[in-house]
């Protein structure tokens, strides 16, 4: 798909934010939002440091480079100017963990650096994403979403997502932050 900006461009205006495929290209600027996102929203789950420094590697720009060359993934990223701002990635013929459903994509991350939010390219990712799940002949997109993260599952129920079950992760995080709640949303 196309990028597409939010609007015309004004002159002396701030600079419209758009979103557009990412590339392994955009593996380094991937790799910086990646890891500041998460642990600007996350960090609170983490009473280990090595677990915690263990889990923000895998945002790295090594780790972008070799999912972004699976021919199962597509990704997107937001930018505002020529500013990376935020991500998301989605993996394609992934079956759920609850029912392990076929025919589905998974959206295993969605970050946006903080400031970025409630600003519309998260939603705007996501349509990106649901479009090309079904411009593929898939019939669901699927998410897992940490139990403490209220903000993010309103956003979800708020973009047609429902609540398909619950996991518990296998990542070391502090007794009492283990429930994913895998939210599913049906593209018709």
């Amino acid at each position: 798909m196309a990028a597409t900006p939010a609007a015309a461009t004004v002159p002396g205006a701030a600079p419209e934010p758009l979103i557009r495929r990412a590339t392994s290209a955009d593996a380094e600027a991937l790799g910086y939002i990646g890891p500041a996102a998460y642990a600007a929203v996350y960090s609170y789950m983490w009473d280990d440091s090595t677990a915690f420094a263990r889990q923000l590697a895998t945002f790295s720009a090594a780790a972008f480079r070799d999912l972004l060359a699976r021919a199962d993934v597509r990704g997107w990223i937001a930018e505002i100017g020529s500013e990376p701002v935020g991500f998301l990635t989605m993996i394609l013929n992934s079956p759920n963990p609850v029912d392990a459903a076929p025919n589905g994509a998974e959206i295993p991350r969605i970050y946006l650096l903080a400031g970025s939010g409630r600003s519309g390219l998260g939603r705007r990712m996501m349509d990106e994403a649901l479009a090309a799940a079904r411009a593929k002949g898939l019939d669901h997109v699927w998410l897992a979403v940490k139990g403490s993260a209220e903000h993010a599952q309103a956003a979800y129920l708020k973009w047609g997502f429902e609540l398909h079950g619950m996991v518990q992760t296998k990542k070391p995080v502090k007794a009492g932050y283990e429930a994913l709640h895998i939210m599913t949303r049906r593209l018709g």
